[in-house]
């Protein structure tokens, strides 16, 4: 499966609003003399401090930037059953709720309240469409700033990265990576995952995904870790679509919470109109 290009439509997640139209402080002033690891020990210790779960349930509010810098900002209510569902209620700042989203392994649904729609789809649908091979993993990953796993066999390159003080994990030379973020002639010519990790936490702090056959990136940042159930959580996210143009997405939690029984619910009215594939 191709993970790398599934992730560029990790803004399907917000699919119903584009239709519409304890804490851990930050390392940032203190030096860490970072000891060389190899890839093993690293790709171990990123698995070992992933963020385990039953459930989630979080508040967060979200901004949606493009290229011309025109900004759309709205709250959310997430529910997330781990390795099964996740469900989303999107309002606007001040107001009732306009859109839900439910995605799970095999389907994507949302409602759009305002202009009284609905959509039911599934992920051959939207690869279809969109051209990609969409996976639920990496979307929940994503929002919870654990790791994409490495494909087997893969080349695991790992050394520290002294400008930034953080761990390089990546299947790509830090060369060409530096490359592809600086949008030079010679630039990464195949997939790539790059992982920066904090030293002392070994939680993603920076992440850059990279696909040459769509010239499209994903580049990640995860800050303002905060200890839930005694497990890191990044409570602000950033996302950069990079391709022809450029989208930003911005999350940032405000509650969060795990272990909840929750329910998804996802009730269609029948005067509701079925948005045609």
């Amino acid at each position: 499966m191709n993970k790398i290009k599934a992730l560029y439509w990790f803004p399907i997640i917000f699919l119903g609003t584009f239709l519409f139209s304890c804490k851990v402080q930050e390392k940032e002033n203190v030096k860490v003399k970072v000891k060389a690891r190899s890839s093993k020990f690293l790709v171990k210790k990123l698995k070992e401090k992933e963020f385990n779960f039953s459930s989630i349930s979080a508040k967060s509010s979200i901004a949606i930037i493009d290229s011309a810098g025109k900004k759309k900002s709205f709250k959310t209510h997430l529910r997330i059953r781990k390795d099964s569902t996740i469900w989303m209620s999107i309002t606007p700042l001040l107001g009732i709720e306009m859109a839900r989203v439910i995605i799970t392994k095999d389907s994507v649904k949302f409602l759009n309240r305002v202009s009284k729609e609905y959509f039911l789809g599934n992920f051959s649908y939207i690869n279809q469409v969109f051209g990609t091979d969409l996976d639920y993993q990496m979307l929940e990953a994503l929002l919870i700033g654990n790791s994409l796993d490495f494909e087997e066999n893969e080349k695991i390159h790992s050394r520290v990265d002294r400008k930034k003080d953080l761990y390089y994990l990546s299947t790509e030379k830090k060369r060409k990576v530096n490359k592809e973020l600086q949008k030079e002639k010679e630039k990464i010519k195949k997939e790539a995952q790059v992982l920066w990790l904090d030293p002392v936490t070994f939680k993603i702090k920076e992440l850059l995904l990279s696909s040459p056959e769509t010239d499209r990136s994903l580049i990640g940042f995860y800050s303002d870790f905060q200890d839930i159930a005694t497990q890191l959580i990044p409570y602000k996210i950033r996302f950069t679509l990079k391709s022809k143009t450029s989208t930003a997405i911005e999350i940032n939690y405000t509650k969060f919470s795990t272990g909840k029984i929750l329910s998804y619910p996802f009730k269609i009215s029948s005067k509701y109109v079925q948005i045609k594939k």
